[in-house]
């Protein structure tokens, strides 16, 4: 009688490897879970990798029960990038008919030296051990198959080749969707995606994400250092709470993410493996990051750098976005994003707004309308903006930008008494819109000194020369118009007064940053400041900031604001009063002599 092949209760041919048991278990769901012989087979197929407490926390949430998005977010030396490779090469070994895997970088380059190399390198190692393994290495491709294929260039690979398999896709940052749209139309039953270098990917990469879920089993690693909350892998990482309820971690951290019922695992570079042996002892894992990288970075740059944070610690510095104009989280929590359902035969203003631009920046236009919604409250509604296509060759663009203005306006209804535009330089592009439609449209000059009305209808202060409670005036909070501009948006939305905020008018608000300047006043930075730190332009938030002058204009007012600065302003006159009041009764009493 042949002697039975027994396993973790489970019988299996006789003759079968330990390796090939280790697959079966995870091919047929058996065993002692997919973490434990995923763990098995990367001991056997790799024996001389390391394990410690970083690479098991990996392995348990990516091989948590119905993952769909796992990030990994950390410093430099962190092992993101191996942990992400050798889970998703493993998993093809075991489904090789079934399994694609889609390998992103920025570019050819990060491929070659980070994720795709690390790819490459443990099929070889594997394949060399057991070389009954499957894949074929097509090296121009940047591809492993499953079939023996022709090895042909990046750029001539056909999708028909493409349902299983392992493939090197360098997502170009000025185009990051066009890179896995060749993908978009394939149909594995298990498609793998892992985005390395996301935080360096642009805003529509994680677009693909909702195609690519329409395969029957699609799953995803994110990796990255930390550097901005509204990049890809700020916006993948992001709590369910958000990241104003997240404090930055000082110990490596778990959470679930808003995006996609993802996990983020957060691995804070201050609590390496390597810290865990005494200080005087060589690290035991010399490539993750140690005492002594931490001890250079902090050197060279400081404990409050960019680079510390990023390279070093690997966590968001919430505290470095608390000076942006708005935030996300402000959006959010003051219902900036919701439907209006306006008060029935409450009559609305409709408004217009136009960022021209003709050369090189976005030419933005677009309406809205504020008046009383179900709750009794005054609030602006915002329809998404639309871009004027500005030809590039034509002799007079004002007059093609009056014409199209002229036009919209007159779709929607619009009076041109209700059109407001920016005039900053331009003082032709008002001669062009009075010429094509009307005289009576509104310019809107962004330079110059702030104006003299209320911020709001109560940010109080107490006039220093009379001693009386009085509304605080712009010019006296702001340094410029265009930040007073830029700040009515932001406490429009504070006083929970906007609705149907497009995200990606958000975005650009929430990139620009503000200081504060003499006088105790506010200033945001130049928008050549922000084009050279950012790389963009908000002319999305320019056009947002005239629509909303454009209503202040029309009689919007900006209601009560729920901040702590209200608050304290509204407490201080109470106590000043109170000490002018005790000084008079003092001056008053009558003194012995």
């Amino acid at each position: 009688m042949a002697k039975r092949n027994f396993k973790y209760g489970v019988q299996f041919e006789q003759g079968a490897t330990a390796l090939e048991i280790e697959m079966t278990c995870i091919r047929k769901g058996v065993g002692n879970g997919l973490a434990f012989h995923y763990e098995q087979m990367r001991r056997l197929l790799w024996p001389n990798l390391d394990s410690h407490r970083w690479h098991e926390l990996c392995l348990k949430e990516i091989r948590r029960p119905n993952a769909k998005l796992t990030v990994l977010m950390g410093p430099g030396s962190s092992g993101k990038t191996h942990e992400a490779a050798w889970n998703y090469l493993c998993e093809y070994f075991v489904f090789p008919e079934e399994t694609c895997v889609l390998v992103c970088s920025t570019d050819i380059r990060g491929l070659k030296k980070r994720v795709w190399a690390e790819m490459s390198m443990l099929w070889q190692e594997a394949k060399d051990q057991y070389s009954w393994l499957p894949g074929y290495y097509l090296e121009s491709s940047l591809a492993i198959t499953t079939e023996n294929l022709e090895d042909v260039g990046v750029d001539k690979r056909k999708v028909r080749d493409m349902r299983k398999g392992l493939y090197g896709v360098p997502c170009e940052e000025e185009d990051q969707y066009r890179a896995l749209r060749t993908f978009i139309g394939i149909k594995s039953p298990r498609m793998r995606l892992i985005a390395d270098e996301a935080s360096l990917m642009g805003p529509s990469f994680l677009k693909s994400f909702s195609n690519l879920n329409n395969n029957p089993d699609f799953q995803a690693i994110v990796l990255g250092n930390p550097n901005d909350i509204l990049d890809p892998l700020g916006r993948a990482a992001e709590p369910v709470g958000g990241w104003s309820d997240h404090m930055e971690p000082s110990k490596t951290e778990v959470w679930d993410t808003s995006f996609f019922g993802g996990r983020c695992v957060n691995l804070i570079g201050t609590d390496s493996p390597n810290f865990d042996g005494p200080p005087d002892e060589p690290p035991k894992y010399p490539y993750l990051i140690s005492r002594r990288n931490i001890e250079q970075t902090e050197k060279a740059f400081g404990k409050q750098s960019f680079e510390y944070y990023s390279q070093c610690v690997g966590c968001m510095k919430i505290a470095g976005m608390t000076k942006r104009v708005i935030s996300a989280d402000l959006c959010r929590k003051c219902g900036a994003h919701d439907d209006v359902v306006w008060l029935d035969n409450e009559p609305r203003v409709k408004i217009s707004a136009l960022d021209a631009a003709y050369g090189g920046d976005r030419c933005v236009t677009g309406h809205g309308e504020f008046g009383r919604d179900i709750s009794g409250a005054i609030v602006i509604n915002v329809f998404p903006p639309v871009i004027i296509p500005v030809s590039a060759n034509s002799d007079n663009p004002e007059d093609e930008i009056a014409v199209w203005v002229r036009e919209y306006n007159q779709r929607y209804g619009i009076p041109p008494e209700n059109f407001f535009h920016d005039s900053t330089g331009r003082g032709s592009l008002g001669t062009a819109v009075a010429r094509a439609w009307s005289a009576m449209c509104n310019p809107v000059e962004f330079g110059g000194p702030p104006t003299a009305r209320p911020v709001c209808q109560d940010m109080w202060i107490t006039d220093e020369e009379t001693g009386a409670r009085r509304l605080k005036r712009c010019d006296e909070h702001y340094s410029k118009f265009v930040t007073e501009l830029w700040f009515t948006v932001r406490y429009t939305v504070e006083a929970k007064q906007m609705r149907n905020l497009p995200r990606d008018v958000m975005e650009e608000g929430c990139k620009r940053t503000w200081r504060i300047v003499r006088g105790n006043r506010y200033e945001i930075e130049t928008k050549q400041e922000m084009k050279e730190r950012t790389g963009q332009s908000p002319d999305l938030f320019d056009w947002l900031s005239i629509l909303v002058e454009g209503a202040r204009r029309r009689g919007f007012q900006i209601a009560r604001l729920e901040n702590s600065e209200t608050v304290v302003q509204g407490t201080d006159w109470l106590r000043e009063m109170r000490t002018k009041s005790r000084q008079f009764r003092r001056s008053t009493e009558l003194v012995e002599v």
